[in-house]
């Protein structure tokens, strides 16, 4: 009997705390906002460790994927510092919002910039430009910086990234299905 009154409060513990349809990708990070003023102060530094697959023919790239707290009343910084190839960054907002850049003004660095807004987890992928694989069993490197920022005036802040999709524009509608396709009511 206690063994099966154990069972029963793991399973429950397992259905609050990982309720169907809860899906992750990466770690979770925060970062606790800032109002400094200098570039990248107040960041979190990542190292993001991207390899090519040497078991896959070509050598297919394993990106390096986290969750960063993101939106609200802060913009928030993703500045790569530092690489030994030529990556890119791609934001994906919990609205669908997605920022993509492989590189800043004179430089082969990527740098996304998120304006204040929708508040939540953002997915951060970062892989090499373009998805070039380069040689099977190759690993690069990222250095991250992380930050989130009071926007008003702040240097962080300034020059937010365009969205290469917007996430208000939908196939769906109210009900969820494709438009046209709604059931009559």
């Amino acid at each position: 009997m206690k063994k099966q009154l154990t069972g029963l409060v793991l399973a429950a513990l397992g259905v609050c705390l990982f309720p169907a349809g809860s899906a992750l990708a990466g770690s979770l990070l925060t970062a606790t906002p800032s109002a400094c003023g200098w570039i990248n102060c107040a960041s979190t530094t990542i190292q993001a460790n991207v390899t090519t697959s040497s078991t896959v023919p070509g050598g297919a790239v394993e990106p390096f994927i986290i969750q960063v707290l993101a939106g609200g009343a802060y913009c928030t910084r993703l500045d790569v510092l530092a690489q030994n190839a030529d990556m890119e960054i791609v934001v994906v907002s919990p609205n669908g919002t997605v920022w993509r850049n492989d590189d800043r003004p004179g430089s082969l660095r990527p740098l996304v910039v998120v304006p204040a807004g929708i508040q939540g987890w953002y997915a951060v992928h970062i892989s090499p430009y373009n998805g070039f694989t380069g040689s099977p069993g190759v690993h690069y490197t990222a250095s991250l910086a992380y930050g989130r920022y009071t926007p008003a005036g702040n240097a962080n802040c300034l020059n937010p990234t365009p969205p290469s999709i917007s996430g208000n524009a939908t196939t769906k509608g109210i009900s969820g299905m494709p438009r046209g396709m709604e059931e009559d009511k």
